[in-house]
């Protein structure tokens, strides 16, 4: 009944940007119920199982615990205690089964909704004038942080970022009202990987970022992981993402040290290839909106990136298909151990 509740998808049309913060924060699909009747189910089979056993009380409860050992003889005491003893682990196993699918499909039903607003949301408000006049230029749309030079930079985040954190801090509460501790930190270390997976996927695959746009993106960057790390672990992630924008605000002539250390040597174990990976940071690099212009025979590499590949003497794996998987967070993670 609980795994009914969510909805297996977001809705069609794209959410209106930014929320009213003055009004009841979009529960992304899980409705603050949810949680409560999770807390209260788990509850109520602990009382039901302390009341049936009685362990350890004296004084005529005729429990389960009392009556399976008042046998004085012994006869039958041994066999009926290790029968109840199991179906008591069964049960508790069961509803830990159960409780941990309904909370899958909470997680599912949350990733769903994160990218409805981040991404269907977000490129919603970007279908503008500029994003058109980039497309003629690059051939692709570029996304909402390909804006060109001269846009304001008042606003700390994106409209999509600034309620997507908002509704994910209200969502934060009634879970961790909900969870053990142990159990909240798996829950939103699973959300944090979710939530840098649709990012980066999108990204890498979608968007291009001017240099404008990259302070914008990095201001979003510090908003996500500041609410992903609200409780878990494993959020190193994050931390290499931030690294990785520097190459959207550094100039071309500078990009070499950057990425390969002050020797500008690609095997020295330095700079950004030692941190994030080679192959990595090269397919971050190509999302800038200067790395590739159109032309009469399609996409052409700028002089600087053509430049920049044989002087560090590495080839683009832009150049081919991008395995999007490698870039996950599980990934990173796997890596790093």
């Amino acid at each position: 009944a609980l795994s009914e509740m969510l909805p297996t998808r977001a809705p069609h049309q794209a959410p209106q940007l930014p929320f009213d913060e003055e009004q009841a924060a979009h529960d992304l699909g899980v409705d603050p119920a949810f949680w409560v009747s999770l807390e209260r189910i788990h509850s109520a089979a602990k009382a039901f199982d302390r009341e049936m056993w009685a362990e350890g009380r004296s004084g005529g409860s005729n429990r389960v615990w009392e009556i399976l050992t008042m046998n004085r003889d012994g006869s039958g005491a041994s066999n009926s205690m290790s029968i109840a003893r199991e179906c008591r682990v069964e049960f508790f196993t069961d509803l830990e089964r159960r409780g941990e699918s309904c909370i899958l499909k909470a997680l599912d039903t949350l990733s769903t909704h994160i990218q409805w607003i981040l991404v269907t949301g977000g490129e919603a408000m970007s279908a503008s004038g500029g994003t058109r006049i980039l497309q003629s230029l690059t051939g692709s749309s570029g996304g909402p942080y390909a804006m060109a030079g001269g846009s304001s930079l008042e606003a700390p985040n994106s409209p999509a970022v600034k309620s997507l954190t908002y509704c994910l801090r209200v969502q934060f509460v009634h879970i961790q009202a909900a969870l053990t501790p142990q159990s909240l930190s798996a829950f939103w270390t699973a959300l944090s990987m979710r939530l840098y997976d649709i990012l980066v996927a999108r990204l890498l695959q979608h968007y291009y970022i001017s240099t404008v746009g990259a302070v914008i993106l990095a201001r979003d960057v510090e908003a996500l992981r500041s609410v992903s790390m609200l409780a878990g672990t494993e959020h190193e992630h994050w931390d290499i993402l931030r690294e990785l924008l520097t190459l959207y605000m550094t100039p071309p002539d500078a990009l070499k040290i950057i990425l390969a250390g002050p020797e500008g040597d690609a095997s020295s174990g330095k700079g950004l290839f030692q941190r994030a990976g080679r192959d990595h940071s090269l397919v971050f690099l190509s999302r800038r909106v200067d790395y590739r212009y159109r032309s009469a025979q399609g996409q052409r590499k700028s002089g600087w990136a053509t430049q920049l590949l044989d002087d560090l003497g590495v080839r683009d794996p832009s150049d081919g298909h991008v395995n999007i998987g490698l870039f996950s967070a599980a990934h990173i993670a796997e890596n790093r151990t």
